[in-house]
């Protein structure tokens, strides 16, 4: 995972949780980020996944069987993003 992107991550990680981005936290989980292959797989995943949806929101709607298979392999609530 390139830097720039690890510390985006970090930071809104940080924020989400009330934590300072120089805090003692926060570099524990740069530092994790840093070295969990399968961490920078999940936010890879997730992010070009996002990036398909948005995508193909703008390109068509989506088929209502496509958006709920996609909440349920992201495991999100698909009223909560409403």
């Amino acid at each position: 995972m390139n830097a720039k992107r690890n510390l985006e991550l970090q930071k809104s990680i940080c924020e989400a949780f009330g934590e300072d981005i120089g805090g003692d936290v926060c570099e524990e989980i740069g530092q994790f980020m840093e070295e969990c292959p399968e961490c920078q797989v999940y936010f890879d995943t997730m992010e070009r996944s996002v990036k398909l949806y948005k995508a193909s929101e703008k390109a068509e709607e989506v088929p209502p069987f496509v958006a709920e298979r996609l909440y349920k392999v992201l495991k999100l609530n698909h009223n909560e993003s409403k």
